[in-house]
């Protein structure tokens, strides 16, 4: 599953920090506190509602099961762009209107063909639902890097409250209350940990990690929609799948190694 290099990166992140306080002789009950993580994730949480609206944000199962879910390989659609080239040449255009495909784009692609639109007409509708496509995507990639952005800020003001009220409890007369100071100074740094670690263990990753995944499913559609625009104008079965190959980088090229075409 192409989420499992998440799970992993984060997870050796956590034990890589944890791992150190250990070895350098720390105690991990110190680095646990739960006003100070409250103090960065609740405000992080109220600049997400305040900076996006609720349906955006309703969306971010979502992206879970994106990251956890298959990932698009061309090589898929190329074969089924083919094969759906094949049996227009031999039986036309309208033989392909029962055909069932997965790719919602692929999809609406096939009933404009089916409809007779002219090839400027489709060419134009798929633009547009690809970069209907492109917005929805960003907005999504948006939400992780605002996140990203707002926890080491809330940590840094949670540092700067802890700070304040350590001082301000401060009695110089008392030889006990300096002698805490360290520690009290030390606790008040926490807040800052914790939101760096959620910026970069956790939001961050997921922003670049659905970017990523974003320009490997735009180069699908748009693959696609190259496909169908061949397949309309008629281009021989075999000329259409060298075309979409060629589209390929050299590793990609390598999975259609062996694989033949047809007319």
């Amino acid at each position: 599953m192409k989420g499992i290099t998440s799970i992993l990166g984060m997870v050796l992140c956590f034990v890589a920090i944890f791992g150190g306080i250990v070895i350098l002789g720390g105690n991990l009950g110190d680095f646990l506190n739960i006003p100070s993580f409250l103090m960065v994730i609740i405000p992080t949480i109220g600049s997400m509602l305040a900076s996006f609206p609720l349906q955006v944000l309703a969306k971010v199962p979502s992206h879970f099961k994106i990251i956890m879910g298959k990932e698009h390989n061309p090589k898929d659609y190329i074969e089924q762009i083919v094969l759906l080239a094949q049996k227009a040449r031999r039986e036309g255009l309208l033989a392909l209107e029962n055909e069932q495909v997965d790719d919602t784009i692929m999809q609406y692609a096939l009933r404009m063909l089916v409809d007779g639109r002219e090839e400027a007409d489709i060419r134009a509708s798929l633009d547009e639902s690809l970069n209907g496509i492109k917005e929805r995507h960003l907005e999504a990639v948006s939400v992780y890097e605002k996140a990203g952005a707002f926890a080491p800020a809330y940590g840094m003001c949670g540092t700067v409250v802890s700070l304040i009220n350590m001082l301000m409890a401060l009695d110089f007369s008392d030889p006990s209350a300096i002698n805490k100071l360290g520690a009290n100074m030390s606790a008040a740094l926490i807040t800052t940990l914790y939101g760096t670690m959620l910026a970069n263990i956790i939001f961050l990753p997921l922003a670049g990690k659905l970017k990523v995944f974003h320009k490997k499913e735009m180069f699908c559609k748009t693959m696609i929609c190259n496909g169908i625009l061949a397949l309309h104008s008629g281009v021989n079965p075999q000329n259409i799948r060298d075309y979409l190959v060629e589209q390929l980088d050299t590793e990609a090229k390598g999975l259609f190694e062996g694989i033949g075409g047809g007319n």
